[in-house]
């Protein structure tokens, strides 16, 4: 079931997004990982990093041209709350994703948990990441020159899109929408382009082609009843998902984070 919220006026246009430089801190202890075949060995400093590119097949014989990301904690979610999850893990679980419900309840942006709106969870975002050009709302392809020179900047990525069993991108015109955070970016030998993610659905390091994500993001067009929740009644904005306030084409753009970015390669 779903519930279309009352016809709002439009959100007037936000900044221009200014990347600043982010604050070095101390790199938190890394976990080790065993993987006995010697694949991306180019990264064996970064376990978690290893991890993920040795999961998804991606530099697996070949260190990547160039490499960078925020080594953040994952954080995994309860109940249908991916883009509530995925913005507090930007903000390092303070506050935390049950903190970030209460307030969007109070304010009309979801019932159960869900963010079926771009727009809602860049409110929410703005209110907890003040000033002129923290954040931006981004309409169109992903896989465009002014992401790639976010991500470059140190920039991070809110991107909901359809997400397969295995939580990559595929395309399901929107009945399997999750949210992701995108911390960082990787380039392969061949020039692929691939991004580093996290979201609340597993503690691994997701690593996608942009392209895909992209994809999978421009697919966002229909609403389709949870499974697991047959019974629970779901907010959608003026329009539904695939309208101006929902999530067709939609991303938050993210001025970095305030730790020290990490630069692989």
């Amino acid at each position: 079931m779903s519930h279309i919220s009352p016809v709002a006026p439009p959100p007037p246009p936000a900044p221009p997004l200014k990347v600043t430089p982010v604050t070095p801190v101390v790199t938190r202890e890394r976990t080790v990982i065993n993987i006995t075949s010697g694949e991306c060995s180019w990264a064996w400093e970064y376990p978690e990093l290893q991890k993920g590119c040795y999961l998804s097949r991606v530099c697996q014989y070949a260190p990547p041209k160039h490499c960078q990301y925020y080594s953040v904690p994952s954080i995994l979610q309860v109940g249908p709350t991916c883009g509530l999850t995925a913005l507090s893990i930007l903000l390092g679980g303070q506050p935390t994703a049950a903190e970030l419900l209460e307030h969007a309840i109070s304010q009309d942006f979801t019932i159960n948990g869900e963010l079926f709106s771009a727009q809602y969870l860049f409110e929410l975002t703005r209110k907890y990441l003040p000033g002129p050009g923290a954040c931006q709302l981004h309409q169109g392809n992903l896989s465009c020159k002014k992401v790639k020179e976010l991500l470059k900047a140190g920039g991070c990525l809110l991107v909901p899109y359809d997400a397969d069993v295995n939580h990559a991108p595929c395309l399901k015109s929107g009945h399997r929408a999750h949210w992701a955070l995108i911390v960082g970016y990787l380039v392969d030998i061949q020039d692929n382009y691939y991004v580093l993610a996290r979201h609340g659905k597993t503690h691994n390091l997701a690593v996608w082609s942009l392209d895909a994500l992209s994809e999978s993001n421009a697919n966002l067009k229909e609403f389709a009843q949870p499974k697991g929740y047959p019974d629970n009644e779901f907010l959608q904005p003026p329009g539904g998902i695939g309208g101006s306030l929902g999530l067709n084409e939609r991303t938050i753009l993210v001025n970095g984070l305030p730790q020290q970015v990490l630069h692989v390669r």
